[in-house]
């Protein structure tokens, strides 16, 4: 059978018997490697049949075997707009594109004809010839360039003459292709045509490089499911094609602005061209209740339940060129915005604190610090019912996990679409130690606040709290707070493991890329959970149902068992312990359990003796009277 299998293998790599075209039976020139079967096409069938198809890998016959060569040589070009068809009234002479001269790059091969070329975006006159790229054009200047004004037009272009030889990069290769501009009145800048057929510029100047929609896309979902560098991505392009293609391509750069494009056209700001505010861009709960988003009854009966954690996995490198750095999405996602940031931590008291519970690791990396690192690790929040991070609330960490970073993340989560809520149930691995003096912290910093009239309950998730002291599990476990359900807590420590897969690789980034490739893996993350929130809660609305009925089952047959007066006693001591649990955990004590103090040995060891010796006594005194 392999046997069979490899003959039909080598049949394939040698020439067919008949090189016949096998759509006009003529000489058989070129062979296509993408087309099913891999046919044979003779010059013009194959211009005609790849006229839409540009990015298909194929060969040559040049005498002896077929050689790889490019759709190019054959004369398959692009004619942007018109629907990829040649220019009605205009005819170019196609000529081999071998000679790496000017003439390849960019000549004209035909005469234009008596239309200008303007812009329909106000980017030059009508008539004018090409439009102007200013010399001081920044193509990633600071800011959002993709909301900024466009540049005016100018007569000085010359790739839009003619035909222009441009790099694709595509998810089959990269490939050198032919492009003819469109150049009539009305058209616009040579990198919008491109553009508007599916193709990224690298520049936007003088584009010579484009890349297709489709390998962004491919690009971002290998590194958000792979953990795929840019390099390894490129290299695997390299191999797909030919390893003579340049080793480096502003791939990282285009991808970072099709994230950003892709970020602002699914939060609406395709239609409305202001800038974001902070935390705009990023997705959050569907569930959670939200004011002015999924809540209309009285706000009151409502409260938001995070979760608190850090990850030392997520560290960064001092980056070696901190000058070039540009940012695209600064704050408008789920990494705080830097200066802000970086204000707080300047004015924030860094008082290092002894654990009165257990040691724990968030306090004791608190007080350490690693000199080589801009970043030891990233801390966040999130819902703690659904697992969706908290837009706006990721921040690095410096020296650990301190305080003063958990102070931002909690303050920001707690101003994003809370307004209104009074009540928020918030996790923490050392809630015991973290939240003794918060309110003084907020009260002293200018960049610190929380809402007005909101009651903060502290709690522990279930596996950490066994590490703390006895009381610690009263005053924090989520089985004695009213409105917990049945959470653990813990959901935090698992969204990390996916996180982790792009840390190592995000370790040497710039910084600006490093905050947006957190930003897209936290984003999908949301999404995911979005799209499979409906099947979830339906889920565990059925587990629900049935858990309440046993769990009523055994408590009403405890009651009845108990006596009346015992419960209402119990009743009232809740009350007052869940009224006071804000201001004085230590009412929660009475959860715990209530037992006597046991006797010592040696106090009984005494008593058996004195019984015994009572009991000589009363013997001896009875043989007496008789």
């Amino acid at each position: 059978m392999m046997g069979d299998y490899l003959e039909i293998l080598l049949e394939q790599e040698g020439p067919p018997p008949n090189r016949v075209c096998c759509v006009c039976n003529g000489d058989g020139a070129q062979k296509c490697h993408d087309c099913l079967a891999e046919p044979t096409f003779c010059t013009r069938c194959c211009q005609t049949q790849h006229a839409w198809l540009l990015f298909h890998q194929i060969s040559q016959w040049n005498g002896d075997f077929f050689e790889r060569t490019m759709l190019m040589k054959v004369g398959v070009e692009i004619h942007i707009r018109h629907g990829g068809r040649p220019y009605p009234d205009h005819y170019w002479d196609w000529e081999d594109t071998d000679d790496g001269g000017p003439s390849a790059a960019s000549s004209t091969a035909g005469t234009l004809g008596a239309h200008g070329v303007g812009d329909n975006d106000g980017e030059g006159p009508p008539g004018s010839a090409h439009p102007e790229v200013p010399e001081d054009h920044n193509d990633m200047g600071e800011g959002d360039v993709f909301l900024d004004d466009e540049s005016p037009a100018s007569t000085n272009n010359p790739l839009v003459a003619g035909k222009t030889r441009i790099m694709v990069v595509d998810t089959p290769g990269i490939h050198t292709i032919i492009v003819r501009f469109c150049q009539y009145a009305g058209a616009r800048r040579p990198d919008k045509q491109l553009f508007e057929m599916g193709l990224f510029p690298a520049l936007f100047a003088r584009p010579k490089m484009a890349f297709t929609f489709s390998l962004l896309d491919d690009f971002i979902l290998n590194n958000l499911e792979c953990g795929t560098s840019v390099m390894n991505y490129y290299s695997k392009l390299r191999h797909i094609t030919s390893s003579m293609f340049p080793h480096l391509v502003p791939l990282m750069r285009v991808a970072r602005q099709w994230q950003q494009l892709k970020l602002l056209k699914w939060n609406g700001f395709s239609h409305n061209r202001r800038d974001p505010k902070d935390g705009e861009l990023g997705l959050f709960c569907l569930a959670c209740p939200q004011p002015g988003i999924n809540l209309t009854l009285p706000m009151e009966l409502y409260s938001q339940s995070l979760v608190m954690d850090g990850n030392f996995k997520a560290e960064h490198l001092h980056p070696m060129h901190p000058e070039d750095e540009v940012w695209l999405t600064d704050g408008k996602c789920f990494m705080v915005a830097r200066a802000r940031y970086q204000a707080h931590l300047a004015l924030a008291k860094d008082s290092a604190q002894r654990s009165e519970c257990n040691n724990h690791r968030a306090v004791d990396q608190a007080n350490t610090s690693q000199h080589k690192l801009e970043a030891t690790g990233i801390g966040g929040c999130m819902c703690v019912r659904h697992g969706c991070f908290v837009p706006n609330s990721m921040v690095d960490f410096q020296k650990g996990e301190r305080q003063m970073n958990m102070d931002y993340v909690l303050c920001n989560a707690l101003a994003h679409n809370m307004d209104g809520l009074c009540r928020a149930l918030t996790f923490y691995d050392v809630n015991c130690q973290y939240n003794k003096h918060l309110r003084q912290r907020v009260d002293e910093s200018l960049h610190l606040r929380i809402p007005s009239g909101m009651d903060i309950v502290l709690g522990i998730g279930l596996w950490h709290v066994h590490g703390h002291q006895d009381k610690c599990y009263v005053q924090y476990v989520s089985n004695f707070i009213p409105g917990a359900a049945r959470i653990d807590g813990e959901l935090m420590e698992t969204l990390w493991v996916p996180l982790n897969i792009i840390s190592p690789s995000a370790r040497g980034m710039l910084t600006p890329h490093r905050q947006e490739c957190l930003d897209y893996q936290m984003n999908n993350c949301n999404f995911m959970k979005m799209i499979q929130m409906g099947l979830f809660l339906s889920r565990k609305y059925k587990e629900a149902k049935r858990g309440v009925a046993k769990s009523t089952e055994a408590f009403d047959s405890l009651n009845d068992a108990a006596d009346l007066e015992m419960v209402e006693w119990w009743e009232a001591q809740e009350r007052h312990a869940q009224a006071s649990r804000v201001k004085d955990l230590s009412a929660l004590d009475i959860y715990d359990i209530q037992l006597q103090k046991g006797v010592s040995r040696l106090f009984a060891d005494i008593v058996a003796v004195v019984m015994d010796l009572d009991s000589s006594s009363l013997r001896s005194n009875k043989g007496s009277h008789m």
